[in-house]
């Protein structure tokens, strides 16, 4: 029976340990940070801004001394589509897969669920993760307003154009705590 509680708690500890980028997860020490070896591109107001390897943006924001917003922003750069987590490709991986992946199209802020620019339209779901640290994933995903997409096949032209990882208390404090939830709404696991 001992074996069977340190395995149980060796695998809440590794999936735990999954929900990361660049090993910086919510409720790091900010302290940190320092450990990174990237670019240095911003810093204020808590929040500090990298440039990866492969040419993207790692924005991370801290709190009290703790890390509760981590971001991977895709530069449009065809060499840096690999996005700091594994599973998902800027550029490529849609809308429709990310659903598929996980089973659910999650929830959205309602004051957060969408963007447009001149451009584009992007949209920005949510999916909560099956951990003790109330991580939460959100995916932006667009398309051109000049793409020739129907309702039907919208979700296979979204593409990922970037990652959050973030505390759920966070994004509720800048997002809004009202969201709308997939009537398939579950949590989920990388």
């Amino acid at each position: 029976m001992k074996t069977f509680f340190a395995s149980l708690t060796l695998l809440v500890l590794l999936t735990a340990n999954d929900i990361a980028m660049l090993s910086v997860k919510i409720g790091s020490p900010e302290a940190g940070l320092k450990k990174l070896k990237l670019e240095l591109v911003a810093s204020e107001d808590g929040m500090t801004k990298y440039r990866t390897e492969n040419g993207n943006d790692f924005s991370v924001t801290a709190e009290n001394g703790k890390v509760v917003f981590m971001e991977n922003d895709w530069l449009q750069d065809a060499k840096g589509t690999q996005a700091l987590l594994s599973g998902f490709t800027f550029g490529t991986t849609s809308l429709k897969e990310i659903r598929a992946k996980f089973g659910t199209n999650g929830f959205v802020h309602n004051n957060a669920s969408s963007m447009k620019t001149d451009t584009h339209v992007m949209m920005i779901n949510c999916f909560e993760f099956d951990s003790p640290n109330n991580e939460v994933l959100v995916t932006i995903t667009k398309v051109a307003l000049d793409a020739d997409v129907t309702e039907a096949n919208v979700a296979e032209h979204l593409k990922l154009d970037a990652l959050i990882i973030a505390e759920k208390a966070y994004l509720d404090k800048i997002w809004g705590a009202e969201k709308t939830f997939d009537p398939n709404y579950k949590k989920i696991k990388l």
